[in-house]
This record gives structure tokens, sequence and C-alpha cells, in this order.
């Protein structure tokens, strides 16, 4: 017979879950773990994970989903700062999430596993909870009235484009940072009206 969790238990499980998922979606990745290894840094069984998640792809999913939102969330209080002019702050904002996706090492996870993350998850729970890269840069962009050069899609995609390039940093070695502001200030400037 299965145990109930008290809520109390439901939300420290969860949390464990979480941070086991973002420790693997930062590092080896999802493939290389099962449901088991969760459940046990969780401190319950495999059947037990199932009470929290359909699947493994649905806790992926919802870590997935958590570190966008802070992403986007820091680039989204750059634009707060009203002593810099909006073109200024957009691109300290989309520094800032270059920076972050290099932190979480999004850019590697998003090669390697996204398709088979979103393979995995039903297509309703995807629709309701997945919020593409470039469709979350087209609504900062929108909420905070950036003038652009170009259309909206095509500024969205070059700027996804640019936090692509994050998959060279190996290549690029000690150079990388200053590489990457001169890269994020040249598209900025083509960009950003």
């Amino acid at each position: 017979m299965a145990t109930a969790f008290t809520q109390a238990q439901r939300d420290s499980i969860q949390q464990h879950l979480l941070e086991a998922a973002r420790k693997r979606l930062t590092g080896t990745g999802m493939k290389a773990c099962t449901v088991d290894e969760l459940a046990r840094e969780a401190g319950i069984s495999k059947g037990a994970f199932y009470h929290f998640y359909k699947s493994k792809e649905h806790l992926f999913l919802h870590t997935l989903e958590g570190i966008q939102d802070e992403i986007y969330g820091d680039a989204e209080q750059v634009f707060t700062d009203n002593t810099l002019p909006i073109r200024e702050r957009a691109m300290l904002a989309f520094y800032q999430v270059c920076k972050a996706a290099d932190q979480y090492h999004l850019v590697s996870f998003v090669r390697r596993e996204l398709s088979s993350l979103l393979a995995g998850v039903p297509e309703d729970l995807m629709h309701k909870h997945y919020i593409s890269d470039h469709e979350r840069i087209r609504r900062l962009f929108l909420k905070n009235n950036v003038a652009l050069k170009v259309g909206l899609d095509e500024a969205a995609s070059v700027l996804w484009l640019t936090v692509m390039s994050l998959v060279f940093k190996p290549d690029v070695g000690d150079g990388f940072p200053a590489a990457l502001r001169i890269l994020v200030e040249g598209v900025c400037d083509r960009v950003l009206a």
C-alpha cells in the first residue's frame, strides 16, 4: 500500500527532484540518468516518483522551465534600470541571457537533448508549459517596447543564434567572454534601433 505524503513532504520531495534534475541538466544530462537515480536522490521509490511526474522528461521539462524563468527574469530586471536608455538596457539584458545560458550549460542541453525531452512529453503538456527561447526573446522585446531595425522574429532568431554560439566557448578559450561581449554588441547594433 502506498504511503500518503503530507503537503510538507510533497513540497520537500518536489524540491529534491527538481534539484536532482537541475544537477543532471547542467551536468551529465537527462539521457544519462534514470528515474531510479532521480527518485533515490529525492528519498523516494521509483513508484512514488510517478506520483509527482508522468516521466523523467516531464521532470526535466519542469526543470528547464524553471531555469528559463530565472534567465529571462534576470534579463527582465535589467530593463527596470531607468537610468539607462532602452537600447542599452536591451543590450545588457541580452548579454545577461548569454551569460546565464552559459552558466546553466543550456546550449549543450538544447543541442543534445531538447528534442528527446520534447518527444517524451505529451503534446498537451508541452504546449501548456514549454516556451521556446526564441519566443521568450520575442516577449522580452515586446514587453519592454524595444525598438528594432528588423522584424521581431528576425531579431529573436539572430539573438538566439548568438546564444547558441556558446557551443564554441571551448574552442575560443580564454578570450571567449570578451568575444561574446563584442558579438552581442555587434548583433545588437544591427538589430536594435
